[in-house]
């Protein structure tokens, strides 16, 4: 990785699997961080199997998650495996888990137990529901935090079953917070040379994240209904039906609700007392939404899109994934890159004078014999000079790249 890598000479030592973990470090690692993931020896991370599709072994699910990070095979259950891990947290900038709460004390690898022989260390814990309190043992999939945290109930078609999110949205969020947990940490162990114990849970990071949903329960004891694709704040902005295909439109304001209404041919609606700014557009959302449906029946979409793309109305056609990523804009903006033959989507972060370099998704223990020779001499020079971790000693030999 180059230099110019943002987190060029971070080591962050990966304990997680599943999505909130890997995804973060994923991120880390594209930013220039060095990322050693550890894996159980013989199935490694369990979405290696989650699948179809495949490409070769591993599922495209844990592909999409895993890119340019080194792969050491380690039981943490054996006595010399966590000795070599502890070998590598003396070397870390950073170490991440997922473990359920009380797991990495028991192997002896939780903070505590690290932090002694590297004071520097950030320490990130990614749980289901916290490291505390009555549910802090659940399992903490995706599916169960959605379940739990009232988006589901929200995310479905007035009078419909609850649904979940067509990705782990709690997990990426959750990532995402940690993400920011552990930069603010190194960027705070520049000043005071210390380093720090972060914990983040997938139900508070959602619920955190829900904000526009929770604060009208706490601050107006109005509980959010299923709105389907409407907002509950703003009206119209939804997806409407026209005579071919959806499209989805945005009024967010009355400068909008005017060049709307000239598009639709219906200005006499800007005279209609109901529709006269968002507050009792919203009262009358029922009306409304019939009467700009019954008007977007008469064309197809496509019309439609360009009317209001000419006037400066917000408005999408409704894509597949297939649909987006062969989108013009998409292939303008170079999001989409290729590591080893295998194509993915890119980080959405752009620094000027930096370009990640992708590397394709590490095989099983691709890297544990070189790792187990540096752990094994460290562990023996330590032994003879009888003295633990030594401020500055270099970090664990990179692995062989994946050729």
């Amino acid at each position: 990785m180059a230099s110019s890598a943002p987190l060029a000479g971070i080591t962050v030592l990966d304990l997680t699997r599943a999505v909130a973990g890997p995804f973060c470090t994923m991120c880390l690692g594209d930013l220039g961080a060095r990322v050693i993931k550890i894996e159980e020896p013989g199935t490694g991370d369990e979405t290696r199997h989650w699948g179809p599709p495949f490409v070769g072994d591993n599922s495209t699910y844990w592909l999409g998650l895993n890119r340019s990070k080194e792969s050491v095979a380690l039981n943490l259950k054996d006595p010399e495996d966590r000795r070599a891990l502890k070998v590598l947290a003396r070397q870390s900038d950073v170490v991440i888990e997922n473990f359920r709460p009380s797991v990495a004390a028991r192997l002896g690898v939780h903070y505590g137990a690290l932090a002694p022989g590297n004071p520097r260390l950030v320490y990130a814990s990614v749980s289901g529901f916290g490291q505390t309190g009555p549910e802090r043992l659940k399992p903490g999939y995706d599916l169960i935090v959605q379940a739990m945290s009232g988006l589901m109930p929200v995310s479905a078609e007035p009078g419909g079953v609850p649904v979940k999110t067509g990705f782990p949205v709690a997990d990426v969020i959750a990532s995402l917070f940690a993400g920011q947990g552990i930069l603010a940490a190194l960027y705070r162990r520049e000043r005071t040379g210390q380093g720090a114990y972060i914990e983040v849970s997938l139900i508070e990071c959602l619920l955190a994240a829900m904000a526009p949903l929770t604060s009208a329960y706490l601050m107006a004891g109005k509980e959010p209904q299923p709105m389907g694709t409407a907002q509950p704040n703003i009206a119209p902005y939804q997806m409407f039906r026209c005579r071919d295909a959806p499209l989805v439109i945005g009024v967010t304001n009355d400068r909008i609700w005017e060049r709307f209404c000239h598009a639709l041919e219906r200005p006499d609606w800007l005279a209609d007392e109901r529709y006269r700014g968002n507050r009792s557009r919203n009262a009358h959302r029922a009306v409304l939404v019939s009467a700009i449906e019954s008007v977007l029946l008469e064309r197809s979409a496509a019309e439609w899109l360009e009317r209001l793309t000419q006037s400066e109305v917000p408005c999408a056609p409704v894509l597949t994934v297939a649909e987006i990523l062969k989108h013009p804009h998409i292939a303008a903006r170079g999001i989409l890159v290729e590591a080893d033959g295998l194509k993915m989507v890119g980080n959405p972060m752009r620094f000027a004078g930096f370009e990640p370099e992708y590397k394709a998704p590490p095989a099983l223990g691709q890297h544990t014999d070189q790792i187990r020779r540096y752990t094994e001499g460290e562990r023996s020079e330590t032994s003879e000079q009888h003295h633990g971790h030594r401020p500055g000693a270099d970090p664990p030999p990179r692995g062989s790249e994946r050729g």
